[in-house]
């Protein structure tokens, strides 16, 4: 009978006193003995779960917010033009020379107005723009335009134009006579980009500019333009008066030089207290839009819940010590030399 020798590792089988094997991985040198990673027991926190819902509910509370402030200042800018017109009646009715304090009492209306108007602001910003219009996000925006500067006006000749703004600001407006106005605009935009401004072009070609309302208000509607004799006279600049695109607010004056001066006063008035009341109509109809938008975002379900969240860490832990045991068991199987299990199965 032939006999076979077999090298068995004494620290790779150990037989015990009932001839049954008892595996234990040989060790390689370059893998070091497997430990159950452990795992923290970490739940979600609640402070920082945030949804996109709990985003939304944040933002509309805060528009929300600014449609009430706007609110409050129409209903406040309204009290002030009506006692304008009251004034304006009276002087109608018994003259001027029969209402003396109707000019501080119109001026002072005004001013409070004005002071109404800056201090409705949310986050800084404004809510109600010069045309007493509800607007959340450029209310702070103003338009204007330059007399005479219109890109239809002498199209054909080539002209540089300078404008110098007071607070020491200056750009170029190139005319070539060949471009068309869009491309004269697309230039006359890039320039006025770092200085905090914006230009566009307006149907019937003139050159509309967008400012903020403190930069405007640094312009006191002033600009010095100088050109090459034919838009603008050459030399010396010209200093020329901003016209705001459109009159608002800001812009009522009052005309008590005699009846008709009066009659026109009233009638912007009344334009202004038309405009009150269609903003209040326009917060109005937002605030119930965003009334509703936020009762449905109310009742809708979080698409995570955070118990949800910390069930599932929890099994995540659990299961993490069975899938480490059944690791090593593999791990073991994997190292048992080829010649030492033919040597067990004999």
């Amino acid at each position: 009978m032939a006999m076979s020798t077999v090298e068995v590792r004494p620290h790779g089988i150990r037989l015990t006193g009932h001839e049954q094997a008892s595996i234990t991985p040989s060790r390689s040198p370059d893998q070091g003995s497997i430990q159950p990673q452990q795992y923290p027991n970490t739940k979600a926190d609640t402070t920082s779960a945030y949804s996109v819902s709990t985003m939304r509910l944040a933002q509309g509370q805060q528009h929300a917010t600014s449609v009430q402030i706007a609110s409050k200042s129409l209903q406040q800018v309204g009290k002030e033009l009506s006692k304008m017109k009251s004034g304006l009646t009276q002087a109608m009715t018994h003259g001027v020379q029969n209402t003396p304090t109707l000019k501080d009492t119109l001026a002072q209306s005004k001013k409070s107005i004005e002071n109404t108007l800056q201090q409705a602001r949310f986050d800084g910003k404004r809510v109600v723009d010069n045309e007493l219009r509800v607007k959340l996000d450029s209310a702070d925006i103003r338009r204007f335009s330059i007399p005479g500067l219109n890109v239809n006006r002498l199209s054909e000749r080539a002209e540089q134009i300078r404008l110098d703004f007071p607070q020491g600001q200056s750009v170029m407006i190139p005319f070539d006579g060949v471009s068309d106005g869009n491309k004269t605009i697309k230039i006359l935009d890039r320039s006025l980009i770092p200085m905090g401004m914006r230009a566009s072009l307006a149907n019937d070609g003139t050159i509309l500019f967008e400012a903020q309302e403190s930069a405007y208000s640094q312009m006191q509607q002033k600009v010095m333009v100088t050109g090459q004799g034919y838009r603008f006279p050459a030399g010396q600049p010209n200093t020329l008066t901003l016209k705001p695109d459109p009159e608002g607010i800001a812009e009522l004056s009052f005309d008590l030089s005699g009846r008709d001066g009066i009659k026109k006063t009233i009638a912007r008035v009344n334009q202004h207290i038309r405009q009150v009341h269609a903003g209040l109509e326009d917060a109005r109809a937002f605030h119930n839009e965003l009334s509703t938008q936020m009762n449905a975002l109310h009742q809708q379900e979080p698409a995570i819940k955070i118990d949800d969240v910390n069930q599932k860490l929890a099994q995540l832990h659990a299961s993490s010590g069975q899938f480490t045991k059944t690791f090593e068991a593999l791990n073991a199987q994997a190292n048992v030399k080829r010649h030492s299990v033919v040597a067990l199965l004999k």
